[in-house]
Formats: C-alpha cells, structure tokens, sequence
C-alpha cells in the first residue's frame, strides 16, 4: 500500500503551478532562433536564443500544455527548430530571469501558434 501511495504522488510532486513560477500579471516578448524542441509531458519546452548586445542570451520557455494536446494540434518538432520566431508569454519570477510560460510564438511568415492558454489554442495541462 505505501509503495502503491507513493508511485501515485510522484507524478503530482513533478507537476507544478505556473503561478507559483510565473509572473502570469505580466507578459513579456522576445526574439530568437529556436534550438530545441521537445513535445513532452507535463508541459512542452522551447530553448530560444536570443542576440543581445555582446552576445546570446539562452530563454526556456515552457508551453502551457503537453504532448499529447501538442500533438492533437499538429505540433511538429522539425517545424521550429532553426526558425526565427518571436515568443511571447508570462516571464519567470525570478529577477533578471531568461524563461516563460509560453502563450504564442510567431513566426515570420506570419504563421502564428498558441502554446496553450490562448483563445483557440490546445488546452493547458
């Protein structure tokens, strides 16, 4: 029974509150190339690198949804790796932090995806 109990809180403990790690009263925007990509669960992720006076500045972003909406949604990995994009969504809390909450990413042909929480976008997770 405490084993079974256990294996049961493991995958509640791993999952978190975007309103405990995000400021989700602001929004912030950024721009990049998208390095990586990974359609994975809990919550999808994004590494953008973004040219900053002096160098490269490393943003995780984390989509407010998973695989499987991700997905259901046509969610192509190979269809964001390379790509200049702008993000935008709810910054970190942490000061001088470089990650978000994902709402969209644009890219520059004007194709436009929700990474959950945005009217017609996948559901969050």
């Amino acid at each position: 029974m405490v084993g079974l109990l256990v294996l049961v809180s493991i995958p509640r403990q791993a999952h978190h509150s975007f309103n405990t790690l995000f400021d989700m009263s602001k929004t912030v925007q950024i721009e990049g190339v998208v390095k990586s990509f990974k359609l994975i669960s809990p919550h999808s992720e994004m590494v953008v690198e973004v040219e900053k006076p002096g160098g490269v500045e490393t943003w995780r972003i984390t989509a407010r949804t998973g695989a499987v909406n991700a997905k259901k949604a046509g969610w192509k990995v190979e269809e964001f790796i390379g790509k200049k994009v702008k993000v935008e969504g709810n910054p970190t809390r942490k000061e001088g932090g470089t990650a978000m909450a994902a709402g969209v990413v644009t890219f520059p042909d004007g194709k436009i995806i929700c990474l959950g929480g945005c009217p017609g976008g996948p559901p969050t997770e």
